[in-house]
C-alpha cells in the first residue's frame, strides 16, 4: 500500500516524458530512442532480448511503445553541462580572486581532461591523469597531492567539489564565494516576513482601518507569523529568520520607513510605485520569456465586465480564466463561469456565491492537453487545416487535429500562477503535478511575473467584451444606465464565442512582441510564431487515460458503510454489497482510516473511489453511482443541486430526505427549461410589486330596481374640439389660474360655444344676453337666485326638467 501512494505521488511515464537518448525497456530488452519523427520512434538496441541475436534497429509508433505492458523508462542520458556567460560578473571581481580562479580552473581541466590547458597534443598526457590508467577518484588523490608538495594543502574532497563546481557553473564555480555574497537589504530578517508587513498595511487600508501605533502592527505581523508558518517553526533551522525579537522589529520598520504617522502613506507609496531592489528582498530576477512553446504559460482570472443571463434565469456577472503561452502568445484554454455574490440581511458580509473554483481552472490546463474542436456553424477560416499552423504534420502526430479549430496545443512545463485560492489549493497543485506541469507562484506586488497574461485581460476586454450587448464598464461611473435591459447571452453561448473570437481573432492578429528571427522587421501572429518554434522541440501527443482524467478531478475524502459513502448531502452506493471490501478504515493514517473519492462538479451522477489496497496491473477505481439518480431526467450539476435543496428546505423539507431533494432539483429544471418568468416563480426572484387596479367608487344612491338597462348607443360621447390644440392659446391674456375657477377658465377658452360666440360676449350675435348664459352663471354662484330658495333651481333648468 505504501509502494501504492508512493507511485501516484510521481507524475506517470506519459507518453510526452520520452526524450532523445532514453534507454526504456519495451518486449523484453532494452532500447535507445535516438529520433521522433511524428508519431514514430526509432529505437536502437542497447541490449538484445535474447543474447547471441542481432537485434535491428526498430521503427515503432510511440503509442505501442508506451502503452506495452513492460515499458519503462530505465535511465535518461544526463544533460549537457551549459557554462553560463558571467564574464562581465568575473571581471567585476578583484584582481587576486580571478588570479585564484584561473588557477583552479587549470588544475581541473588537468584532471577531467587530461591535460592542461594550452599544452600541445602531441604531449602524451601525464601517467597520473591518464584515464585509461586511473579512475577519476585516483585522479582526485592524484591533484590533492601534487598541490600538497606545491604548499597548497588541499584534500582529494576539496579537488572533486572544484571540479563539480565548474561542471555547474563554469569558471564563476571556481570563485570564492565569500566574494559574491550580497548584503541583505534587511539583515537576516526572513523577506516573508516583509512581505507580511506590507500586506497587513494594505489590508487596513482597503478595510478603511484607523491605522495604530508600531506596537499593533508588530503583534498583527507576529500573530500572522505563527498561525501561517507554524509548521516552519517547530525545527530552529527553519525558524531562522521568521522569528523575531521586538527590537529588530523595530529596526526592521525603520529600515522600511514605516513609522506611527506615516503607516498607510508609505503602504501606499510602496504600491503604487516600483519596488526598488532595497524595498524587495530577495526579488531575484525572474525570466517571463520562453525559447519555445509551452516553457512557460501564465494563467490568471478576472471579471469579463458582461452581464449573462444564468442557468437560473438571474441576471449574473461572470469571470473568465484564460492561459497564455509565453512563446507565442497563445490562448491554449479558457472558461467563463458565473460570478453570483449572496449577503446576509443587512450585515453587508459575504453569505455565499459563486465564483471561478479549483476544479474550474483544473479544467482550463486540461484544455491545453487537446486539440480544440470547431462547432457547427463557424466559419471556414477557424479551422486548422486553412490556418497557419503545420496541420499536416500535426494530424500525422496526433488524430485529434482532424476537425480541429487553428488554436495549437501547448501543454504548459512551468505555470506561473497568484495568490488566488482557486490556484494555490491542494486540488490544483496535485492536478498539475500528476501532469508533469511545475507550478511557480509570482512573487507579491511583483506586476512583472504575470505581466504578459495581466495585458492579455486587457486586450480581452478591449477587443471582445466591449463589442457585447450588457457590457458593463469596470469603472461604475461609466457604466451605462440601462445596461440591464440590453439582450442577454447564456454562459454556454458566451463560451462558444469567445473560443470562435480566439480561433478568428487572437490567434490571427500580428502581435508586435512575436518577431521572426529570419525577418526581424515583420511581425508575427501568435500561430505563425508556433509553427515557426515547434520545430525546435517537437511535437508528441499528450492524450490522458480515463485514469489520469479522473486524478485531475477533484478529490475528496469519505467514509464507506452499509449505505455507502456521501458527498455534498447525496448517498452513493452499489448494489448486492458491491462495496463490502472497502467497508472499515482504509489504512491511510493521515486521512483517519478515509477512502479517496474523485467526482466532477459538472456530472456529479457518479463518483469514482480509489482503492489503494488494489492489486498491481488491477483497475483501482470504483464507479460509484447517485444512488437517487434516476429521479432527475435532465443533466444536472452540483450548483442545481444546491438550488434545489434551497427550495426544499424554504418548503418546510428535510436536509436528509434525498429524494425528495432530487424532485426539488428535476422541477427546478424543468422550470429553467420553460423560461425566466417559470423561474422567477419558483426560486424567487425579486420583482417590482405591481400596483392594483383601483375599485370604482360605489354611486351616492343606488339604482331603481325597475330603471331599464342602459343603452350603449343611446351615450352621447364627449364632443372634441373643431380646432388644433395649438389654436387655443393664440391670444394674449392673464394668467390662468390667478383667482380663476374652473368654470371661467373653461368659458374663456375660444372654441368651445356651439353657436361660434366670441369669449366673453357674454350674449348673442346682436348683444343681447343668452338665457344659457344666465342658468350657467346663477347655477355657478354660490348664492341662491333672488326670490329662491338655497337648492332652488332656476327657471331654465326647471323648463329643461319638465321637457
Amino acid at each position: 500500500m505504501i509502494a501504492r501512494q508512493a507511485a501516484d505521488s510521481v507524475a506517470p511515464a506519459a507518453a510526452d516524458t520520452l526524450a532523445l537518448g532514453d534507454t526504456i525497456r519495451f518486449r523484453g530488452g532494452l532500447w535507445v530512442v535516438t529520433a521522433f519523427h511524428g508519431p514514430r520512434l526509432f529505437l536502437d538496441a542497447a541490449e538484445p532480448a535474447e543474447p547471441g541475436e542481432p537485434a535491428e534497429p526498430l521503427i515503432i509508433l510511440q503509442t505501442a511503445v508506451t502503452s506495452a505492458p513492460d515499458f519503462a523508462v530505465l535511465n535518461r542520458a544526463a544533460p549537457r553541462s551549459a557554462l553560463p556567460a558571467r564574464l562581465g560578473e568575473f571581471r567585476a571581481l578583484p584582481r587576486d580572486v580571478r588570479k585564484a580562479a584561473l588557477m583552479w580552473e587549470r588544475h581541473v581541466k588537468e584532471v577531467l581532461h587530461q591535460q592542461a590547458p594550452n599544452v600541445p597534443a602531441s604531449i602524451p598526457p601525464k601517467p597520473t591523469f591518464d584515464p585509461r590508467l586511473r579512475t577519476l577518484r585516483q585522479r582526485y588523490q592524484a591533484k590533492a597531492d601534487q598541490l600538497t608538495q606545491a604548499g597548497m594543502p588541499v584534500s582529494a574532497a576539496t579537488v572533486e567539489r572544484k571540479c563539480a563546481a565548474w561542471r555547474k557553473d563554469g569558471l564563476m564555480g571556481l570563485v570564492d564565494k565569500r566574494h559574491l555574497r550580497a548584503a541583505a537589504p534587511h539583515g537576516r530578517v526572513e523577506p516573508r516576513v516583509v512581505d507580511i508587513v506590507w500586506e497587513i498595511l494594505d489590508d487596513e487600508r482597503d478595510r478603511g482601518v484607523s491605522p495604530g501605533n508600531l506596537s499593533r502592527l508588530i503583534g498583527r505581523v507576529q500573530q500572522t507569523v505563527r498561525a501561517r508558518y507554524a509548521h516552519l517553526l517547530a525545527d530552529p533551522k527553519t525558524a531562522r529568520g521568521l522569528v523575531l525579537s521586538t527590537a529588530t522589529y523595530y529596526r526592521l520598520l525603520e529600515r522600511l520607513g514605516i513609522t506611527a504617522q506615516n503607516a498607510h502613506e508609505a503602504a501606499a507609496r510602496h504600491a503604487a510605485g516600483p519596488a526598488t531592489s532595497a524595498e524587495r528582498p530577495g526579488s531575484a530576477w525572474r525570466a517571463t520569456w520562453a525559447r519555445w512553446p509551452g516553457e512557460l504559460v501564465q494563467i490568471d482570472t478576472t471579471g469579463l465586465d458582461v452581464l449573462v443571463l444564468g442557468d437560473d434565469g438571474r441576471v449574473i456577472s461572470v469571470e473568465l480564466t484564460i492561459a497564455v503561452d509565453v512563446a507565442t502568445r497563445s490562448i491554449v484554454g479558457s472558461l467563463i463561469v458565473p460570478k453570483r455574490i449572496g449577503r446576509t440581511g443587512g450585515t453587508g458580509r459575504w453569505a455565499a456565491g459563486r465564483a471561478t473554483r479549483s476544479f474550474d481552472t483544473m479544467q482550463v490546463v486540461a484544455q491545453t492537453t487537446a486539440p480544440l474542436p470547431s462547432r457547427p456553424g463557424w466559419a471556414p477560416e477557424t479551422f486548422m487545416e486553412g490556418s497557419d499552423l503545420p496541420f499536416e504534420g500535426l494530424l500525422a502526430s496526433d488524430a485529434r487535429f482532424a476537425d480541429a479549430a487553428a488554436r495549437p496545443v501547448i501543454k504548459p512545463e512551468t505555470l506561473v500562477i497568484d495568490h488566488g485560492s482557486p490556484f494555490i489549493s491542494a486540488d490544483f497543485t496535485r492536478a498539475c503535478l500528476s501532469l508533469g506541469i511545475e507550478v511557480r507562484e509570482a512573487r507579491l506586488r511583483t506586476a512583472v511575473d504575470k505581466a504578459i497574461v495581466e495585458r492579455a485581460m486587457r486586450a480581452v476586454k478591449t477587443g471582445f467584451s466591449q463589442y457585447l450587448a450588457s457590457y458593463t464598464h469596470h469603472r461604475l461611473h461609466l457604466r451605462g444606465k440601462r445596461v440591464r435591459k440590453q439582450p442577454l447571452w447564456t454562459i454556454s453561448e458566451l463560451q462558444e464565442r469567445f473560443e470562435q473570437w480566439v480561433v478568428l481573432h487572437w490567434q490571427q492578429t500580428p502581435h508586435g512582441a512575436l518577431r521572426s528571427p529570419f525577418t526581424p522587421g515583420l511581425r508575427l501572429t501568435p500561430n505563425q510564431m508556433y509553427a515557426a518554434l515547434i520545430s525546435l522541440r517537437g511535437y508528441r501527443s499528450t492524450a490522458l487515460s480515463a485514469q489520469e482524467n479522473r486524478k485531475l478531478l477533484p478529490a475528496v475524502w469519505v467514509r464507506v458503510s452499509r449505505k455507502g459513502f456521501q458527498i455534498n448531502n447525496r448517498t452513493y452506493n452499489l448494489d448486492r454489497g458491491k462495496l463490502d471490501l472497502c467497508r472499515g478504515s482504509s489504512g491511510i493514517t493521515a486521512q483517519q482510516g478515509r477512502w479517496e473519492v474523485h467526482y466532477s462538479p459538472d456530472h456529479p451522477e457518479v463518483a469514482w473511489l480509489f482503492d489503494h489496497r488494489a492489486e498491481p496491473g488491477t483497475d483501482p477505481w470504483i464507479e460509484v453511482p447517485f444512488i437517487h439518480r434516476r429521479l432527475l431526467r435532465d443533466r444536472w450539476t452540483e450548483e442545481a443541486w444546491a438550488e434545489g435543496l434551497r427550495i426544499h428546505l424554504d418548503a418546510g423539507g428535510s436536509r436528509h430526505d434525498e429524494a425528495a431533494i432530487a424532485r426539488a432539483t428535476d422541477q427546478l429544471l424543468r422550470d429553467l427549461a420553460a423560461g425566466p418568468k417559470a423561474t422567477a416563480a419558483r426560486v424567487h426572484v425579486p420583482r417590482a410589486a405591481v400596483p392594483s387596479r383601483p375599485a370604482p367608487p360605489a354611486p351616492a344612491e343606488p339604482y331603481d330596481d325597475d330603471m331599464p338597462p342602459l343603452d350603449p348607443d343611446s351615450v352621447r360621447p364627449f364632443r372634441s374640439l373643431d380646432r388644433p390644440a395649438g389654436d387655443l392659446f393664440d391670444t394674449p391674456e392673464r394668467a390662468r389660474g390667478a383667482g380663476q375657477s374652473l368654470e371661467e377658465f373653461l368659458a374663456s377658452l375660444p372654441g368651445l360655444h356651439p353657436s361660434g360666440r366670441a369669449p366673453g360676449s357674454g350674449g348673442n350675435t346682436d348683444g343681447r344676453p343668452h338665457p344659457e348664459d344666465t342658468c350657467r352663471a346663477d347655477s355657478g354662484s354660490a348664492s341662491p337666485p333672488p326670490g329662491g330658495l338655497p337648492g332652488e333651481k332656476p327657471d331654465c333648468a326647471r323648463q329643461g326638467d319638465g321637457q
